[in-house]
């Protein structure tokens, strides 16, 4: 992601707080998945366990991971987003570890976290390239059989559906917000996230959650898996 990119995630987050419209809640499909029974490889989050998210917004997909006893941690883009992220957990009762990274550069040392959340994140890597590195980098920082949980934007997401294909899995956003003209990687079917991830990580599962909320269509894959 461009430092242009970047200065804009970051006057979207600060705009959404001011006018108290950012997300105050965990994501939804990484609640049933990691808190359900859907897995065939269940292993619900304990005390003392480390989760990182990367790409972690104001932190609220970690409230239910601090409220099982862990410690938690979390990436954003720009110290400003960090800042935000802290002060906001902070606000509702929760200590936590934020930092300036991004998919490729996390700012943690190596085998330092039990379970690695990419919620919606990973998408904005490039090309096939910095896709892999950024698997790559999350398995750095993964204990080993520590787990990842992943999030990614689907086909039938407008995203997706309005977006230009300019490569293989590469697509430049438009007519959308002020991400357009971002390339990022997105991919068409659960088979490629399994293949990706199965580079660094065993024990897979994939799945997809598609919703549509009065006119707009949300589509994700979703997978969960562990270090090999």
């Amino acid at each position: 992601m461009t430092g242009g990119a970047a200065a804009a995630w970051q006057k979207a987050q600060t705009e959404s707080i001011r006018q108290g419209a950012f997300a105050r809640w965990p994501n939804e499909a990484m609640l049933k998945v990691l808190f359900g029974s859907y897995l065939a490889v269940r292993e619900e989050p304990r005390a003392g366990q480390r989760v990182l998210d990367v790409g972690c917004g104001v932190g609220q997909n970690l409230l239910p991971f601090a409220a099982r006893g862990c410690d938690v941690a979390g990436v954003e883009l720009t110290e400003q987003m960090a800042k935000e992220a802290r002060e906001s957990l902070q606000g509702r009762g929760v200590k936590g570890d934020f930092r300036v990274g991004t998919n490729r550069n996390i700012p943690f040392p190596d085998a330092s976290f039990d379970l690695l959340l990419s919620v919606n994140a990973l998408h904005y890597e490039t090309d096939e390239a910095n896709y892999l590195a950024a698997i790559g980098e999350f398995a750095r920082v993964l204990k080993p059989a520590g787990r990842i949980f992943i999030s990614t934007v689907a086909p039938e997401h407008e995203i997706y559906r309005r977006a230009e294909p300019v490569g293989p899995h590469q697509f430049r956003i438009k007519d959308y917000d002020f991400r357009n003209g971002e390339v990022m990687f997105f991919i068409d079917h659960e088979k490629y996230l399994a293949s990706y991830l199965g580079k660094q990580f065993a024990e897979i599962e994939t799945g997809r959650i598609t919703e549509r909320l009065m006119t707009r269509t949300l589509d994700f894959f979703l997978a969960v898996a562990r270090k090999s």
